[in-house]
């Protein structure tokens, strides 16, 4: 059972907000089968000064009306602090989908999404709170980010509330099942928790995925989210919109030769212009 109260969650972080352990943690794409053992599954764990997955957020500047209860705590800036020195990311966009179902025509929950740019590297990092409202015994196990076939990317998560949930597992697959071992997914990350009002752990905390992808964009399906029938419930799920990855296109050979060739018409151009002064 993935039971874990967010409030014991909150008491150990508390003491530990200099003991940080953890970074953003690169996520294998070169197995077909991922699992704990060899690494394409990368496991949290309870205590953050052990948690390979946990980065520090020291101080926060928040975005102006959502900085408190269930406002839901959108950041404008974080400065964190990870086992290889300490950054910020700073958020260039973000935005809400509201009445996110799980169970058909039940409004169970708010998912904010947003994209930051890390100070370490420049690189863009995507961020998912899922945010469940409804005490009615449905959980999200799972947490997914679409868009990231052929790049690379890792993963972390921060805590920012009292109420947030830990990053339990995070790997390159889009399989809702339990299973110790589970097919590699290209363009999909999966993150694991136990997002429960009724279990007292009502919030992701801030899940990221970094990439080394240079822009953004949207696109229908963005962020996903399941409910695995772990204690006997429905096992169900869906997506929606929100931000991607995207790499700018590289010009095909013949666009190459229509580029040279009007840069060759210009400097005819030039010339002739050149001569006629003469």
């Amino acid at each position: 059972m993935m039971k874990l109260m967010s409030i014991a969650l909150a008491s150990v972080l508390v003491t530990a907000t200099s003991a940080y352990a953890g970074d953003f943690v690169n996520l294998r794409d070169d197995l077909a089968a991922l699992s704990a053992t060899n690494g394409g599954l990368v496991v949290g764990i309870q205590n953050p000064a052990r948690d390979p997955l946990f980065l520090d957020a020291t101080s926060y500047t928040w975005v102006d009306g959502y900085s408190t209860g269930y406002n839901d705590l959108v950041a404008s800036s974080i400065s964190y602090s990870s086992s290889s020195g300490n950054y910020e990311l700073k958020l260039l966009d973000w935005q809400v989908t509201t009445n996110v179902p799980l169970l058909p025509g039940i409004a169970q929950a708010t998912v904010y999404d947003f994209v930051y740019q890390d100070s370490r590297d420049g690189a863009l990092v995507f961020g998912t709170r899922y945010i469940n409202l409804v005490d009615n015994n449905q959980e999200v196990n799972f947490l997914y980010r679409y868009g990231f076939e052929g790049l690379e990317t890792s993963a972390g998560w921060m805590f920012l509330s009292d109420f947030d949930l830990r990053l339990y597992e995070a790997g390159r697959t889009d399989d809702y099942s339990f299973d110790f071992t589970v097919g590699f997914d290209g363009d999909a990350v999966r993150q694991k928790s136990d997002i429960s009002v009724s279990e007292g752990n009502p919030r992701s905390g801030l899940f990221l995925v970094k990439t080394d992808a240079t822009e953004y964009t949207l696109a229908d399906k963005a962020i996903g989210y399941y409910q695995a029938g772990e204690e006997g419930q429905a096992v169900v799920g869906g997506f929606i919109g929100g931000f991607v990855p995207t790499v700018a296109a590289v010009p095909e050979p013949s666009e190459y030769a229509l580029m040279l060739l009007g840069l060759g018409v210009v400097g005819f151009v030039a010339g002739r212009r050149k001569k006629n002064l003469a």
